[in-house]
């Protein structure tokens, strides 16, 4: 397939042309994409009346101009920060996305597992999907038939199979998702932090089977935080920042150069180090995760307490709060918060401050969560500094549920009066 765009297209979805290269061939050139994302944020109906037409929006390039070539048969790893462009590049090159500029070549059939329970339907049980995904993908109903009991048996959800998939956590979406995507023969194979969830065995026969199709000549996309499974699995290593690839090597020669910080912001164990010019008044600095044992961490189980730390600057006389947000890793809004009533959000003192948000239990499901934070006038909520995903974390289920939230509660059974 061929994503096509010039630079005088308008708003129009871009072409699309039978795509000349051979089976598992990538070819990128001069490809750019970027999103608005908006500064201030309404809170009654009053006000976005009041500001229509007047949002402030800040540019942000997940791709600036970027020429890549893939051979048939290679295991490409992409590593970066988070917003740094990675699942922007996936979700292009299997066409989810067009580019504002540029064009994508991929040969062959594409197999993408982007997101959690993509492509699955809530209410049905989770062998229904696997027919429905399967089918998706071009498999027969007799072969995802003859297939069936290797599908189950790859996900290991023999006692959930035939259970409502709105009942799974995210781990078990993962786990069925990868169980289908296991079974099928693609060309290019798209995997976009599969291993963020599941545990330790599971995450190894993930790697076990990603690596056989190398071996049968398959061209493997990557995007992963661990540096282990990447060095594991691949063969190349790209490393995307501020929409530009920094450096294309080994994996070992990009997660050197990506650990060390040769560009501006750095990040890992929990903790991103900040240095950005878009900023006025304040500026954020470092951004940490913290867990029960103090340390620097980017996993949580449910239930455990949670601690983020923020550090910021006020280089001229302002007083600033410092709001978080906890977004799903495909965006959906979680909770929200800010220290608008403390006392640091009323000191206009020029100077480093740091704060610290504390959950004494992390009332979360299994799942990858993002953060965002901004520093905002206290008075006014003028934006000083905001930084979109500037951290993620995994947070494993403990207990029975489904959805994003841990509820708690307790079941009782009684006889009615």
């Amino acid at each position: 397939m061929c994503h096509d765009q010039g630079d005088d297209a308008g708003p129009h979805p871009s072409r699309r042309t039978l795509s000349t290269l051979a089976p598992g061939q990538i070819r990128l050139r001069g490809v750019s994409r970027h999103f608005k994302l908006t500064l201030e944020r309404s809170r009654t109906l009053k006000e976005t009346l009041l500001r229509r037409g007047r949002s402030s929006y800040r540019e942000v390039w997940a791709l600036r101009d970027v020429d890549l070539d893939v051979a048939p048969g290679t295991a490409l790893g992409v590593v970066g920060a988070n917003g740094a462009g990675k699942s922007t590049l996936l979700k292009m090159l299997a066409g989810i996305l067009p580019p504002d500029k540029g064009t994508i070549e991929v040969g062959g059939q594409v197999v993408s597992l982007l997101e959690l329970g993509a492509g699955f339907h809530p209410d049905f049980t989770g062998r229904e999907n696997v027919i429905l995904n399967a089918s998706i993908h071009g498999m027969t109903r007799a072969e995802v038939d003859a297939r069936m009991d290797r599908i189950v048996e790859f996900s290991e959800l023999e006692g959930f199979i035939d259970a409502p998939v709105r009942t799974y956590s995210s781990g078990m979406y993962m786990r069925l998702g990868f169980a289908v995507a296991a079974e099928l023969e693609p060309d290019v194979l798209l995997l976009d932090e599969v291993l963020a969830v599941g545990d330790a065995a599971f995450q190894s026969k993930c790697l076990a089977r990603i690596a056989q199709f190398q071996r049968s000549g398959a061209t493997i996309v990557f995007v992963s935080h661990s540096q282990w499974a990447v060095q594991t699995v691949c063969t190349r290593a790209i490393w995307l920042s501020g929409g530009d690839v920094m450096i294309d090597g080994s994996p070992a020669d990009v997660f050197e150069a990506y650990s060390s910080g040769v560009a501006a912001s750095a990040e890992g164990g929990g903790e991103t180090l900040i240095q950005d010019a878009d900023w006025k008044s304040c500026r954020i600095t470092a951004v940490r995760l913290v867990g029960e044992d103090g340390e620097f961490t980017d996993r949580f189980m449910s239930g455990d307490p949670f601690a983020l730390e923020v550090d910021y600057e006020v280089v001229e006389p302002a007083a600033a709060t410092v709001a978080v947000t906890i977004r799903t890793s495909d965006g959906a809004l979680i909770a929200g918060t800010d220290n608008r009533t403390e006392d640091v959000a009323r000191d206009e003192r020029p100077g480093p401050r740091t704060v610290r948000f504390v959950l004494d239990a992390l009332p979360l499901m299994e799942g990858r969560f993002a953060i965002d934070v901004a520093l905002l006038a206290t008075v006014g909520a003028e934006p000083f500094h905001s930084r979109d995903q500037v951290a993620s974390f995994t947070c494993f289920a403990r207990g029975r549920g489904f959805g994003p939230v841990a509820v708690g509660g307790r079941w009782t059974t009684g006889v009615p009066a």
